[in-house]
């Protein structure tokens, strides 16, 4: 194996194991020796590839910008935002409901609140999301998709509160309905968006 390939291997081995340890028993209670157990490396090693755990935190943030650019890229690629959106419904459901990750996205909120760079890294990847969203509703009110008396910059911000909400919600949540929740989903984003006139 080549060192490079055994580099972003060790490196996801830490980052699993970051993930879950701060999932499980928040991030706080998580030490690196936690970490090291879980990773199966050494000290030594992990302290090579992340020094703090503010650093894995860091690196968390990233892959979760770099996961989230395939869903960006879409929605920025065409002018109908309302079938762009109801069509990535299912699998933003799928993901969002996902007890792990609604877990450590409620760790990482709350650290943010207290950490600075947690918070910057955080801010940038909400920034990111929140200026495509905005510049695809503008797109699709300019082409007649989304309902002129939508309010952008409101409209982002309940978009991205309820997609948040369902994370958090999701954790405390037994035996969903994926498939309910996705429906339900789809017709209040038609229903709130689509231009009267189109429909």
């Amino acid at each position: 194996m080549r060192s490079e390939e055994l580099h972003d291997r060790r490196r996801a081995q830490i980052l699993a194991a970051a993930a879950d340890g701060f999932a499980l028993k928040g991030i706080h209670q998580t030490t690196m020796q936690d970490i090291c157990k879980a990773s199966g490396l050494s000290a030594g090693a992990l302290y090579r590839y992340f020094p703090t755990k503010d650093s894995i935190i860091l690196a968390l943030a990233e892959q979760d910008r770099a996961d989230n650019a395939e869903i960006i890229s879409y929605l920025s690629s065409g002018a109908n935002i309302v079938a762009a959106l109801t069509e990535i419904v299912p699998d933003l459901v799928d993901g969002l409901t996902d007890e792990k990750y609604g877990r450590l996205t409620l760790e990482v909120g709350a650290e943010a609140t207290r950490n600075p760079s947690v918070k910057m890294a955080f801010d940038q990847n909400e920034a990111q999301f929140r200026d495509v969203l905005a510049e695809a509703l503008r797109a699709g009110q300019e082409a007649g998709y989304v309902d002129p008396s939508v309010d952008r910059d409101t409209t982002v911000f309940l978009l991205t509160a309820l997609l948040d909400g369902i994370a958090g919600r999701a954790t405390f949540s037994r035996d969903l309905d994926k498939k309910r929740l996705a429906k339900g989903l789809e017709h209040l984003i038609n229903r709130w968006l689509s231009n009267p006139a189109a429909r």
